[in-house]
């Protein structure tokens, strides 16, 4: 038997200690133990999404997939061989179990008070074995027009994506994660077969657990698996294709009120070990210009042209980058007007200051720190393949961030980022 040892690092700002290591079959496992919860969650997350329907095998060569196959094979490893639910065997264990598709990831998630060892031998289970059939395919694909018709029913998931779809055009952006009509009804054995192979291997996973942890039962536990053979990564996966942009589009649907989004893609290139900060300082800019304490809000509010609905979305990784602003309005195309010259003016915006970014960042610090007693949201937001910043050095990297730091941040997304609206109007 190899011993397992976990390196630990101590983060001051939120005074807890993550302890970590990869095991010989590339799998990296961290831990975060908190002894004052009776749960444990237990979250393995695979480096696999919806924009990885195309890819490059160094065997292969480039692969096209239909859309949706990310979270097609996350339905379909929960089905064992026999068919029965994974979700059953999780519940007789006295655990609950979800999972979640991404654009860049899929996670499998437990939580539970007690047999935590035994549901890890299940979630390993879960992403290690995979067993299709052409006859449980096609019922899968049934479940899944389902879920995506309950999404096209959502004005904001419709919104969101629709919008996404005009930044990058002939990308897998443009199709929502579960995939449109066509590309489901194409997903074959043979497609599940060959993501499952190229993009289930530990050395492309990561397994975290926090909460009511004995590290050492965990050391003991992994080191009764140890000296598994170390399977190496045959994937390159490439930076989405910029096309030109689709302005400005619309659609009709059954709403009261009309629904609009503004939103702006970045061209630049971000690396993976800042796009953590990166992405801070994106929604430090636009809560500061349209968040609910800005002078702008605040006049649009008391004169009916905007209500709380506002929202903001920043998603930042080494791949892609946007920001999407959606809210509710009345007056979408006049509202669309001045939030497109807001944020192209943005140097000089009135509510970009220092008083307000103290109190922004005051109330992200509360928001965090609130967060941080909630063991779905840890396990959630953590990523253990981080190779930069985690959320854990969040504290730290807000109380350094300066009004330049933010101004600086804005003009490398905005000055040759491309902006567009969609507008649902109803029916």
């Amino acid at each position: 038997m190899t011993k397992v040892t976990f390196e630990k690092k101590y983060y001051s700002a939120v005074k807890e200690t993550v302890y970590k290591t990869k095991l010989s079959n590339g799998l990296t496992v961290s831990l975060l133990p908190k002894q004052d919860f009776n749960e444990v969650y237990g979250i393995v997350t695979v480096q696999f999404g919806s924009v990885d329907a195309t890819y490059t095998s160094l065997d292969k060569g480039l692969r096209h997939h239909p859309a949706g196959i990310a979270h097609f094979l996350e339905h379909k490893l929960f089905e064992r061989e026999n068919s029965e639910d994974m979700m059953t065997a999780f519940t007789r264990l006295g655990a609950d179990s979800n999972a979640f598709t991404s654009f860049t990831k899929t996670s499998y998630l437990f939580s539970t008070i007690d047999y935590l060892l035994d549901n890890l031998d299940l979630l390993d289970e879960l992403v290690g074995d995979a067993h299709f059939t052409e006859e449980s395919v096609l019922r899968e694909q049934d479940i899944i027009h389902q879920e995506r018709e309950m999404y096209q029913d959502d004005p904001d998931s419709r919104l969101f994506f629709a919008t996404l779809a005009n930044l990058y055009p002939d990308t897998p952006l443009a199709t929502d994660i579960v995939g449109s009509e066509k590309s489901i009804s194409e997903i074959q054995v043979s497609n599940l077969k060959e993501n499952f192979t190229d993009f289930y291997k530990p050395v492309n996973m990561s397994l975290f657990l926090v909460g009511n942890i004995d590290v050492k039962v965990v050391e003991e536990y992994f080191s009764k698996k140890e000296n598994k053979i170390l399977e190496q990564f045959t994937v390159s996966k490439e930076q989405l294709p910029l096309q030109p942009v689709k302005k400005t589009d619309s659609l009709r649907m059954e709403v009261s009120s009309p629904k609009l989004a503004v939103a702006i893609r970045g061209t630049g290139q971000i690396t993976e070990e800042e796009s953590y900060r990166y992405n801070i300082l994106l929604k430090l800019l636009f809560t500061m210009m349209f968040g609910c304490t800005s002078d702008r809000f605040q006049k649009l509010y008391e004169t009916g042209k905007l209500d709380a609905s506002l929202s903001l979305e920043v998603e930042v990784n080494s791949r892609f980058h946007f920001v999407i602003l959606m809210m509710d309005t009345k007056e979408p195309v006049s509202l669309s007007h001045q939030f497109r010259k807001a944020i192209r003016q943005f140097s000089s915006d009135e509510d970009i200051t220092e008083e307000h970014l103290d109190l922004v960042k005051s109330e992200m610090f509360g928001e965090f720190f609130s967060s941080m007693n909630s063991l779905e949201f840890i396990a959630t937001q953590y990523d253990p393949m981080d190779r930069g910043e985690t959320i854990f050095d969040f504290p730290k990297i807000l109380q350094e961030i300066t009004l330049e730091d933010v101004l600086e941040a804005g003009h490398r997304l905005i000055d040759n980022g491309d902006l567009v609206d969609f507008t649902i109007f109803p029916a």
